[in-house]
């Protein structure tokens, strides 16, 4: 696929950490990063990173049961393997929804539990970034020393906040904050599940994408999430220390981070001119 003008080939530097956690022992997050996922549940941690032009990365969080919630996790993964050409990003990302919903509903049926998955993905084409989500992972953009949440919480405290019955500060603390209003695995007779679109942004260099399940928002808030991305100098590694700090923040969950940079060239050319030097 053709970037923007002016764009380095590898103008991305993504970066991937998802991990178990410290209390339990299976994963039931998964990732999406251009065709890669997690396929062994078991690992206690895998990280990878990637430098590319354009992509398709998402973060998914089952539940429903260890191996329930890591199958719909899982299978909401494998169905943006379908995702390829990004030509109608919306559109697209409606039709993997609805593969993963029919596959994960009729597993449901089979079994008699009720098991599901969130997901927040984001497209990058150019510079041109779309974000999606169903269920309450998160999607992040930091610019300037400021981190925007560009997806929406499919949760019943966000719904109470919008419709003005619970203040910004009073969602902190709510008991229904994890409880979701939406997710993958909702049978298509009991409820339309709507995909959120963001706003299309125009990405800028030296900007962060951070895709995440609340494993990590669980542990770190917005302040600490700054503060790491300010600090880091490897952005290969900055997932990874995000969700090391999560854990070690007290994140009780399973811990999923994605980062996109959108890399200066000045910095593309000292990484290149380091290696060169090895």
């Amino acid at each position: 696929m053709e970037g923007g003008a002016g764009l380095s080939k590898k103008s991305l530097c993504v970066s991937v950490c998802t991990a178990a956690g410290t209390v339990r022992t299976i994963n039931q997050d998964n990732f999406y990063l251009n065709g890669t996922f997690l396929k062994n549940p078991h690992e206690v941690q895998y990280t990878a990173s990637a430098e590319c032009q354009e992509g398709l990365f998402a973060v998914t969080d089952g539940m429903g049961g260890e191996k329930e919630g890591e199958f719909a996790s899982l299978t909401a993964a494998e169905a943006l393997s379908g995702c390829q050409n990004y030509k109608a990003p919306y559109e697209e990302m409606c039709a993997c929804v609805e593969r993963a919903n029919a596959v994960i509903c009729e597993r449901r049926e089979k079994t008699g539990s009720r098991i599901g998955t969130t997901i927040v993905s984001a497209v990058v084409k150019g510079r041109r970034l779309y974000v999606y989500n169903i269920g309450d992972s998160r999607a992040f953009l930091y610019r300037d020393g400021t981190l925007t949440q560009l997806s929406k919480d499919h949760t019943v405290t966000a719904s109470l906040v919008e419709a003005g019955i619970l203040t910004e500060e009073e969602a902190i603390t709510d008991r229904r904050s994890h409880q979701l209003s939406q997710h993958i695995g909702i049978p298509p007779e009991e409820m339309c599940l709507t995909l959120y679109q963001s706003e299309e942004q125009e990405l800028r260099f030296g900007d962060i994408l951070l895709l995440c399940s609340d494993g990590l928002t669980d542990g770190l808030d917005r302040e600490q999430i700054i503060q790491l991305m300010e600090k880091n100098t490897d952005r290969r590694g900055l997932a990874e220390e995000l969700a090391a700090a999560a854990m070690k923040g007290g994140s009780k969950d399973n811990v999923t981070a994605l980062t996109v940079y959108f890399q200066h060239e000045s910095w593309l050319r000292r990484l290149r001119s380091g290696r060169a030097q090895k």
